[in-house]
């Protein structure tokens, strides 16, 4: 539960770092740089502070190398009976104005250097469109041999079929908007809106690009409804536009003649942000937006005239073109769309103090959250401390989001740093005893597949009697199989070799029916035994 450094030079201190801790059953036991083992993902990302451990330990021993030997104990690290809760608030600052220093050396770029669009070395992009296309496989095709062609660096989720297209993606340099710009040029998709963001990296981990039935996800499927014909959608409304009829529709929500403010979003991103007297959406899930919202009981459309107007938003607008045509075919007269979503609105009042926006917009890309100026949340650091936090209900919740560490749970929710620490991570106290988890990430993120935090060890603890029993079935089958090779050629039995033949197929139909007959047999001698006695 300590670590030990061995500080005789800086490059064997690095390689001799040692962290042990807890129970290997919940995969986060040790890790051991010495042996190159990576036995925790937790005590790896705590690796990436090393930089603060080597300072505090030039400052103990004066500077020199003359191989002091000293332990950090409970004290500095958020420790439990099963090292839960990573590094301590003090040693994660220490680390970061470490790091911030080295970068500054080194010359490269931090996050909250990300204002300066001189450092961004990359874009990030989403465009959608519908249209008609006649074959969306060629579609894929060229738009891989264009990217092939062009060695562009492209990441993210590219999706075309018969309907159009949707892109969330990242590009280095300008290889993203150069391919944004292709795309746009194709009869198919002229006058597409294109969004492009600095940044310092990608925002996405591969590409994707690939058809799919469906371009949004939505119960029933996209494909009969008429998403491609503007005149089956809602009214377009510019951000300009809109900017004025949301002081209506926030004025008295109850007048017929008043808008009615509708979130097309996941609740979850409702959570981060939204526009002032907009109402949370009764969905988790953008899939099950025909049915929540005109539920008899949740729903705000429930009981509602239909010609009451409705202002609808979503993040970048697919989301309301394709549900305002599900609106239109119920029935609703009045339904009208913010043209471009929400980032369209940021392009133009997001830096004006009067815009109509509460708190940050959740984004899909490694950013999770930007403000209304554009830039990451995360760059405004403290201060993004104001949403509602899902364990004490303060809003002293910083963005973005976090998965519960258990893997049966995974909940996806905001938390404040007191919370988080109390519960190492987790979202509730019923969490913390499961035993299929990942380690809490140090920094917010996405996880990796869980193959990547499971070890040997938690996989063995895990483990029921299913492995030991098949192997005890292996070696009967095997004890069985020589006994019939002898009948068999000592006493010539024919049933016997037929039955040995049939228990040597490969196929696992045979293995099953022979297995099967072992067990038998094993139960009538069970039997035979229980009556003898």
């Amino acid at each position: 539960k300590n670590i030990i450094i061995f500080n005789n030079t800086r490059e064997r201190e690095k390689t001799r770092i040692i962290m042990s801790s807890g129970c290997a059953s919940r995969a986060t036991c040790c890790y051991s740089h010495y042996c190159k083992r990576s036995l925790s993902s937790r005590a790896n990302e705590a690796l990436l502070n090393y930089s603060s451990l080597r300072s505090f330990n030039e400052r103990r021993s004066g500077g020199g190398s003359s191989g002091l030997l000293f332990s950090l104990f409970r004290s500095t690290f958020i420790t439990s009976k099963r090292m839960k809760g990573g590094f301590s608030s003090l040693t994660r600052a220490a680390a970061a104005k470490e790091e911030d220093k080295d970068k500054d050396e080194e010359g490269g770029v931090t996050m909250k250097k990300n204002k300066n669009t001189t450092n961004n070395t990359h874009q990030l992009i989403t465009f959608f469109k519908f249209t008609v296309l006649s074959n969306a496989e060629d579609e894929v095709d060229a738009h891989r041999e264009f990217i092939e062609t062009n060695n562009l660096e492209i990441r993210g989720r590219i999706y075309l079929n018969e309907q159009g297209v949707n892109a969330q993606m990242s590009g280095k340099g300008t290889d993203g908007e150069t391919y944004a710009r292709w795309v746009e040029k194709r009869a198919p998709f002229n006058g597409m809106r294109i969004s492009v963001y600095p940044y310092h990296e990608h925002g996405h981990p591969d590409l994707r690009l690939r058809v799919k039935p469906q371009l949004v996800q939505l119960e029933n499927g996209t494909a009969h409804l008429p998403i491609a014909d503007t005149s089956k959608r809602g009214t377009s409304l510019s951000p300009e536009e809109w900017h004025e009829m949301i002081e209506k529709a926030n004025e008295d929500p109850s007048d017929k003649e008043n808008p009615l403010l509708l979130d097309v979003r996941n609740g979850y991103e409702w959570d981060v942000g939204h526009f002032k007297g907009a109402q949370r959406p009764v969905q988790e899930s953008f899939r099950e937006t025909v049915e929540t919202n005109v539920d008899d009981k949740i729903g705000p459309l429930a009981d509602m005239p239909k010609d009451k107007p409705i202002m609808m938003y979503c993040t970048g607008g697919i989301r309301c073109d394709v549900y305002s045509t599900v609106l239109k075919e119920q029935g609703y007269e009045n339904v009208m769309v913010l043209e471009g979503g929400v980032q369209a609105y940021f392009e133009k009042f997001g830096n004006e103090e009067k815009h109509a926006w509460d708190d940050h917009l959740f984004v899909f890309d490694n950013r999770l959250a930007m403000t209304p100026k554009g830039t990451p949340a995360a760059d405004l650091g403290e201060k993004a401390a104001t949403l509602e936090c899902h364990v004490c209900k303060q809003k002293n919740a910083p963005p973005p989001h976090r998965n519960c560490p258990n893997v049966d749970c995974n909940r996806l929710f905001l938390v404040c740093e007191g919370c988080s620490e109390k519960l190492d991570g987790f979202c509730c106290h019923e969490c913390t005893q499961a035993t299929h988890v990942r380690p809490q990430l140090v920094n917010p993120g996405r996880y990796k597949k869980y193959a990547s935090y499971d070890t040997p060890e938690a996989r063995a603890a895990r483990r029921g009697d299913g492995r030991q029993r098949r192997k005890q079935l292996r070696l009967r089958k095997r004890k069985l199989a020589c006994a019939e090779y002898v009948i068999r050629t000592v006493l010539g039995d024919d049933e016997a070799a037929s039955s040995s033949n049939e228990s040597s197929s490969g196929t696992f139909a045979a293995r099953t029916r022979s297995n099967n007959k072992v067990e038998e047999n094993d139960d009538e001698e069970d039997d035979d035994d229980d009556e003898e006695k």
